[in-house]
């Protein structure tokens, strides 16, 4: 009776599968974790014991910890927890999000190869793609009507080694098919990487979608606007690779420090998330129906509304866009004339953010390249944080009337 008591208890253990809301504490952990809050390593080396564990250890024939540019057991417990709630194999934690592209563009692209990208872009990727990785010798084709599939068959190149995607866009909040775009990568024999620092694994999981490798910046909804930080996930082979090769020899790491602040904040991702959904969507149907706001850049809205929200159903995040009545004196007397709204380049703050994209995040672009993608001059960005919305809609409202 024991043993078959025994084979029950075996088989139930074997069949536990942590539902995300608990794999946002307690994702990536093991038996022999004894700390109730991750400690801080602030060190610089670990100690390798024998002459053969060292040389093991740089080959990468064992895992441990070596020098914290290459690994830390802070930062390691974070890259555990992320590839939890991301359903990826393996996690690299990187110093921003920036450093995550650009790290994965070389790794992947360099001598030569070509990147096919959306572009719906934030204004700093897009400039990398644009100016900075041509002159490392890896070209970009942009797609400029991404929802076109075939445009991006189109735009595909024998030496493409990667078709590169944000989803959702910032700022323009487009929402893309993952699993249409993952088939066209993969019918190419080439990988798909998505950006889903918008959606976070709280709104969506792109790998569990058919992409390969997805990329955050921890920096906006992970990190609650404390600290800077980005990550890459996906196979651990590929992971394993890219940590002992361009990661390990161009230094991009995440300080511990860092690492132990976004633990922190995972354990509250999934319910910020709800309170930015519920507040953005709030906002967006007062700036829908408001007579001096031209249109609201939110995918609850528009002819793609019904795809967009059969393509994540359980919302879209807290970022989102409006085109006031007008051009950029407008957007401009509307942006400081709010009072509650913070005018600051971040998103996934508690407090609500506004920004002038044309002029700020995506100055960067040229004015045909801002139309392509989206962007007027009487375009505002808004991060929709954790206030009561009644008093964010009072707030815009004032500052609309100023128009």
């Amino acid at each position: 009776m024991a043993k078959s008591k025994g084979k029950k208890a075996k088989k139930q253990d074997k069949e536990w599968r942590l539902k995300p809301k608990t794999l946002e504490i307690h994702g990536g952990g093991t038996l022999a974790d004894v700390d109730l809050r991750p400690s801080v390593h602030r060190v610089t080396a670990f100690s390798m014991g024998s002459f053969d564990r060292a040389r093991k250890l740089f080959a990468g024939e064992e895992r441990g910890f070596i020098y914290s540019r290459i690994n830390n057991p802070t930062v390691d417990r974070l890259e555990r927890r992320l590839a939890s709630l991301e359903g990826a194999e393996a996690a690299l934690a990187t110093s921003s999000g920036m450093s995550a592209i650009q790290l994965l563009s070389m790794y992947l692209a360099h001598s030569g190869g070509h990147i096919v990208s959306s572009n719906r872009l934030y204004g700093g990727v897009f400039h990398l793609f644009r100016d900075m990785l041509p002159k490392l010798g890896i070209s970009v084709t942009f797609v400029e009507n991404p929802y076109d599939i075939n445009a991006w068959k189109k735009a595909h190149r024998p030496n493409t080694k990667f078709f590169h995607v944000e989803n959702p866009s910032n700022p323009v909040i487009d929402v893309f098919d993952m699993k249409e775009l993952a088939a066209t990568a993969h019918s190419f024999g080439k990988l798909l990487v998505v950006d889903s620092t918008l959606a976070t694994p709280a709104l969506l999981q792109p790998l569990k979608q058919g992409a390969d490798v997805v990329v955050h910046s921890l920096s906006k909804f992970y990190g609650n606007g404390e600290v800077i930080g980005g990550a890459v996930l996906g196979k651990k082979e590929l992971i394993d690779d890219l940590r002992l090769t361009w990661f390990r020899d161009g230094g991009p790491c995440m300080s511990p420090d860092n690492a132990a602040v976004f633990l922190s904040h995972a354990e509250s991702l999934f319910g910020r998330m709800k309170e930015h959904c519920k507040n953005a969507v709030a906002v967006a149907n007062f700036l829908a129906r408001h007579r001096k706001v031209k249109k609201v850049l939110y995918p609850s809205f528009g002819p793609r509304a019904r795809a967009a929200k059969r393509l994540m159903p359980k919302g879209f995040g807290g970022l989102m866009a409006f085109e006031v009545k007008g051009g950029a004196k407008e957007a401009r007397m509307v942006l400081e004339s709010l009072k509650l709204f913070w005018h600051a380049p971040n998103i996934g703050e508690s407090r609500s953010l506004v920004i002038h994209p044309a002029t700020t995040t995506h100055g960067q672009m040229l004015s045909k390249e801002l139309a392509k993608a989206g962007i007027s001059p009487a375009t505002l960005r808004l991060s929709i944080g954790r206030e009561d919305p009644l008093d964010l809609i009072y707030d815009l409202g004032q500052a609309l009337d100023k128009i």
